[in-house]
């Protein structure tokens, strides 16, 4: 009985994250982001529903507004070898 149980939240929390990950468009996670947050939730959650309801960034790639800008890259010196 258990071991049911535990299988069916275990197949039921992946199928959900597979589906609100990879699945759905960023829209209609927007949207679903927006109806949840009508409810009260713990704060991990609430922090993590608003974070899907910024609106896209330029690129529309979701997400890489927050990413830290790269560091500026450095030039490599290269010097000859001392013939010995």
């Amino acid at each position: 009985m258990w071991q049911t149980l535990l299988t069916a939240l275990l197949v039921g929390g992946s199928a959900g994250y597979v589906l609100w990950t990879l699945l759905l468009p960023a829209a209609v996670r927007r949207r679903m982001a927006l109806a949840l947050l009508r409810w009260r939730w713990p704060g991990f959650v609430t922090r993590r529903l608003q974070a899907q309801t910024k609106p896209p960034s330029g690129c529309h790639c979701d997400g890489c507004g927050d990413r830290p800008a790269p560091r500026p890259t450095q030039p490599v010196h290269w010097a000859p070898r001392r013939k010995r």
